[in-house]
C-alpha cells in the first residue's frame, strides 16, 4: 500500500539519504549536503519542501518544490522550483512519479504559487503543461579575447578572495538586493545559495576596496557577476583570466541585466541565447503585468491594446503613457494559444520568431504593440534553482 503526501521534519536526513543514493545510481557520486547546501547543509531541515510516495513507511519517490519569491520592477512574484524529481530503481514502472508530480501541482497551486518551473526533459513534464521557456544569453570570453582587447590594461589592483569574510559577504548582499530584478533572498542564506552546485564565491577587489563579487562553477562557468559599477567589467575579466589561467570562461546574463550584457557583446567570442527552464504559469494576470512592468522599466514600449486568448482565459493587455495593464475581458481574442503556446511564445525569444506569424492577422498597431512588448523577460539563475 502506497501513501502520497508531504514529507515530515523528521524524515528529513531519510530525505536526503534516498536523493544522494538514487542520483548516485544514474550518474555520478552524489552529495547533496555539498552540492546544495541552502537547502541540506548541516543544521537545515526543509523537510517541507518535499513530497513523497512510501511503501511501509519507506520513500519511493520524491519531488522537492521549493518555493521562490522574485521582485519583478514593481511587483512581488511568488514562484516555485521543483527538482530532486526521483524514483527508487526498484519502484520504477509503478506511475508513481506520475502520481506525484500531480499531487505536487495541485498542492503548489493551493499555496498560492504564479508559476513554476523545473529542468529536464521536455516531453517528459510536457505532460504536467510545463513548456521550455524563459530567456539568457550565454557567452564565451576567451583568453585571446582579453589579450586582444585588454593587452595594455593594468590590474595590478585586481583581487579576488574568497567570499568568507563577514563584512565582504555584507557587502555583496547588499549590492545583490540593490538590483530592481532578483530573486529574493535572505541574509543567512545567501552564502550557501551561492555555493549551489559546488560553486565558489569570490569578493572582488580593487585596490582595498570592494567592487563586487562572482561565483565559479567546477567546470569554470561564472554563474554568478555582480558589480558596483559598470566601468569595472574590463578589469575584473582581464583579473578572471589573470587568477584562473583558464583557456575561456562562460557567462549568463539574463534579458534585463542591460550593462553585463552590453560589455559581453562587445568583446566574447560567441554567444547564444537560451531558453531556461521548463514552465507552467499559473496565474497569467500577475506573470503578465510584471514582466510586462519589468520590460517598460527598460525600454518604451509601442502604446495600444491587444487581447489574447490563453486556454479557457481572455486577456486584455494595454500599454498606454509607458504603463501597462493586464485585466480579463469578454472581448474576442486578437490571437488565440494553448498555455503551452504562449509559454513559449511570450518568454523566449525563439518565440518571437514564431509570434510574428501569429501576428500576420492583425493590423499595424496591434503588430507593434506584438514586436515592442514580447518576449517578455523570464529568467532564472542557475544558483536559485534546485
Amino acid at each position: 500500500m502506497s501513501d502520497c503526501r508531504r514529507a515530515k521534519a523528521e524524515e528529513y536526513e531519510d530525505i536526503i539519504d534516498f536523493i544522494n543514493y538514487v542520483f548516485s545510481q544514474n550518474e555520478c557520486p552524489h552529495d547533496f549536503k555539498k552540492i546544495l547546501p541552502k537547502l541540506y547543509g548541516d543544521g537545515k531541515n526543509y523537510a517541507e519542501y518535499h513530497y513523497l510516495i512510501t511503501e511501509a513507511g519507506k520513500i519511493k519517490a520524491l519531488v522537492c518544490a521549493m518555493p521562490i519569491s522574485y521582485q519583478v520592477g514593481k511587483s512581488s512574484i511568488k514562484a516555485c522550483c521543483i527538482g530532486m524529481v526521483s524514483v527508487h530503481p526498484y519502484a520504477r514502472s509503478k506511475g508513481y512519479m506520475k502520481e506525484l508530480m500531480k499531487y505536487v501541482i495541485e498542492e503548489v497551486k493551493a499555496q498560492g504559487c504564479q508559476y513554476i518551473f523545473l529542468g529536464g526533459q521536455r516531453q517528459r513534464y510536457e505532460y504536467f503543461g510545463f513548456e521550455p521557456s524563459g530567456t539568457k544569453v550565454e557567452f564565451t570570453v576567451t583568453k585571446t579575447n582579453i589579450r586582444h582587447c585588454y593587452k595594455e590594461l593594468d590590474i595590478s589592483s585586481v583581487r579576488l578572495v574568497p567570499l568568507t569574510e563577514e563584512a565582504l559577504l555584507h557587502r555583496a548582499y547588499s549590492l545583490y538586493e540593490a538590483q530592481g530584478n532578483k530573486a529574493l533572498r535572505e541574509k543567512e542564506d545567501f552564502y550557501d545559495i551561492l555555493c549551489s552546485w559546488q560553486g565558489k564565491p569570490y569578493a572582488v577587489l580593487l585596490g582595498a576596496e570592494f567592487a563586487g563579487y562572482l561565483c565559479l562553477s567546477q567546470e569554470g562557468a561564472v554563474t554568478e557577476l555582480l558589480l558596483d559599477h559598470a566601468e569595472h567589467y574590463p578589469k575584473v575579466l582581464k583579473g578572471l583570466f589573470s587568477f584562473t589561467g583558464a583557456e575561456s570562461h562562460s557567462f549568463q546574463a539574463g534579458p534585463l541585466e542591460i550593462d553585463k550584457m552590453n560589455f559581453l557583446m562587445q568583446m566574447a567570442e560567441s554567444f547564444q541565447i537560451i531558453t531556461c527552464e521548463n514552465y507552467l504559469i499559473l496565474d497569467w494576470k500577475a506573470v503578465l503585468q510584471a514582466y510586462l512592468e519589468a520590460k517598460a522599466a527598460t525600454e518604451t514600449l509601442a502604446e495600444g491594446s491587444v487581447i489574447l486568448g490563453i486556454g479557457e482565459n481572455v486577456w486584455e493587455l494595454t500599454v498606454k503613457d509607458n504603463t501597462p495593464f493586464v485585466q480579463t475581458t469578454e472581448k474576442e481574442s486578437d490571437l488565440t494559444f494553448t498555455a503551452l503556446e504562449a509559454t513559449a511564445l511570450l518568454f523566449s525569444c525563439p518565440g518571437e520568431y514564431k509570434l510574428a506569424q501569429y501576428g500576420n492577422k492583425l493590423n499595424g498597431d496591434k503588430r507593434n504593440c506584438i514586436k515592442s512588448w514580447f518576449p517578455l523577460p523570464l529568467t532564472a539563475l542557475s544558483n536559485d534553482c534546485c
